[in-house]
């Protein structure tokens, strides 16, 4: 399909108004059949099917258990065996496929395309893998003793998860083995207090200052525990979730909240043991709630002794959901993606609560390590007493390292040593530079240069569907957002079709597009937004100075 004809169908037909939510799943333009041609038979009529989904899979994603190509998959096995709902048919005539591919055309293209966010993926896990073996040396450090159940995890487990903001996920060594949540709640607790509540009432209890001591210390300044992500913080921030709440409705909102950050499909679980070990091996955090509560650094809605308990072991409670290194990668890319959930595409945490949140996981993420730690790697992270580190590249990937072995400051030592050699391979430190001068890898940047037409098509594409990720990608690399098809058609024009406020925003603040330019119809965006009736975008395009086409032809005359 050519491309004059693609924004004909995007653009030109009438159809029905949709909500924001259900825009992004509508047809659109058809799948490039040029991307389709690597998986068909000699004759190249039909596609094989097992042939597409290693292709997808090729490029970082999982489409049999990814929930965002649930749709596609339930229409593929449509035609199969009717015997057998479960099973794939092995071949299909290219336009039934193509139907299938209507709900995920775009992004399926993108992936097709590499257009994701790291573009070239097995070049980038092979490096991955490179690394991932080189520290399976490090043994030195002993698996934590606080409870027998922690005592008890085999030493040589190791395990390294990717997953990206696009959804491309990689995963190496004992991915699927479980571990205690422990230390990482608190960064599920802050950033749920910080979206529930606000920033100024949440640290009206809690400090923004690293301590320079070991994450359990008994220490507080001005009367407020540090930083959420000590022990004393994590115990004050608990306190402010959903306090009204009964002990079993509280705890089930913060275990439904977890199952959202990794989304569906992936394990969230209860370690009931672990528990009850914790709870007898406490009577350091009990000491540390009675000198919080001491020093009035809980909710003040919490008075008694009864609620002072409860406190205590829902907190011990939180310590004990379980996870696996898989399923921790996405909950750190759903922190990568500004609180969306790649997998779901739900809005878990407010965009705010994760930049506060990700400020001090920088500052004090790895306990008394933190410092040296932002030095060395200069990434937002945090450690638990499991052996698991979650790291965090804003807007391009989360990772969890897993190794239960830790150091004196209580972090993993093959995850130290992992992330050192991460940031010494790739440009991800926050202050590497990003021109050609650097040795190090951007896996960002594809091995080849796009065309013109090429970058054009993608951005229209992504300005249609709303996909931020690419477009802040072509705005680092100076990419005109101007241009426009043989139509006249430009991304402002698409974004405006798709319902894509944000979209708009970005266009015209950070791109500076042109918020009038007309198509070969004399349309405009703001003519296209009255026609599909989107009130929000016209009401901002008409306030940044936007003009209808029939206006600027008067005007002109």
């Amino acid at each position: 399909m050519v491309e004059g004809k693609f924004i004909e169908n995007c653009c030109t037909v009438n159809r029905p108004r949709y909500p924001r939510s259900e825009v992004s799943n509508m047809a659109g333009p058809e799948i490039d059949e040029r991307l389709l041609q690597d998986f068909a038979e000699d004759d190249g009529v039909d596609i094989v099917v097992a042939k597409f989904l290693k292709g997808l899979q090729q490029n970082g994603l999982r489409p049999l258990t990814d929930p965002r190509f649930k749709n596609t998959i339930e229409r593929i096995k449509a035609y199969g065996n009717q015997d057998d709902p479960s099973s794939m048919p092995e071949t299909m005539d290219i336009e039934d496929f193509k139907r299938c591919l209507t709900s995920n055309m775009v992004f399926i293209q993108s992936a097709l395309s590499g257009n994701l966010i790291i573009p070239e993926w097995k070049k980038f896990t092979d490096l991955i893998a490179d690394i991932f073996e080189k520290c399976r040396d490090a043994r030195d450090g002993q698996v934590n003793q606080l409870t027998p159940q922690l005592a008890k995890v085999d030493p040589e487990k190791y395990a390294i998860s990717i997953c990206t903001v696009d959804g491309q996920r990689f995963s190496m060594g004992d991915y699927k083995e479980n571990f205690a949540m422990m230390d990482l709640t608190r960064v599920i607790l802050y950033t749920l207090a910080c979206t529930e509540k606000s920033v100024e009432y949440v640290h009206k209890y809690i400090g923004k200052e690293p301590s320079g001591s070991e994450g359990e210390a008994l220490a507080l300044k001005d009367n407020k525990p540090h930083n959420p992500l000590m022990l004393t913080g994590g115990l004050a921030v608990s306190s402010l979730i959903k306090p009204s709440l009964c002990f079993s409705e509280r705890f089930e909102y913060f275990y439904n909240k977890i199952q959202s950050f990794v989304g569906p499909n992936e394990y969230v679980g209860f370690n009931n043991s672990l528990s009850l070990s914790l709870k007898d091996n406490s009577n350091r955090l009990y000491a540390i709630g009675h000198y919080l509560r001491e020093n009035k650094c809980f909710n003040k809605e919490y008075k008694s002794n009864l609620e002072l308990e409860e406190t205590m072991e829902l907190f011990i409670h939180y310590c004990s959901v379980e996870t696996n290194p898989d399923s921790a990668a996405v909950m750190a890319a759903t922190l990568a993606a500004g609180g969306l959930c790649p997998l779901s595409g739900e809005k878990v945490v407010y965009p705010e609560a994760v930049r506060n949140c990700l400020s001090m996981m920088n500052c004090c993420g790895v306990n008394d390590y933190s410092g040296e730690f932002m030095f060395e790697v200069g990434l937002p992270a945090k450690s638990n007493t499991s052996g698991a580190i979650i790291v965090v590249i804003p807007n391009v990937l989360g990772m969890c390292i897993w190794s239960p072995r830790l150091d004196g400051s209580n972090n993993s030592v093959r995850g130290i040593k992992f992330c050192k050699e991460f940031t010494d391979t790739f440009v991800f430190h926050q202050f590497d530079p990003t021109g050609q001068g650097t040795k190090k890898i951007d896996p960002r940047r594809k091995d080849f240069t796009e065309s013109k037409e090429q970058q054009s098509l993608t951005i229209l594409f992504s300005a249609y569907r709303g996909n931020m990720t690419t477009l802040y990608r072509y705005l680092k690399e100076g990419v005109n957002f101007g241009w426009p098809d043989y139509d006249g058609r430009t991304a402002i024009h698409l974004a405006v079709c798709g319902g894509q406020y944000d979209v708009c925003k970005f266009l015209i603040e950070k791109c500076h597009v042109d918020p009038s330019p007309v198509d070969r119809w004399e349309n405009t965006p703001l003519d296209d937004a009255i026609k599909y009736g989107y009130q929000k975008i016209i009401t901002y395009l008409k306030k940044m100075g936007a003009m209808r086409g029939a206006d600027m032809v008067n005007s002109q005359t």
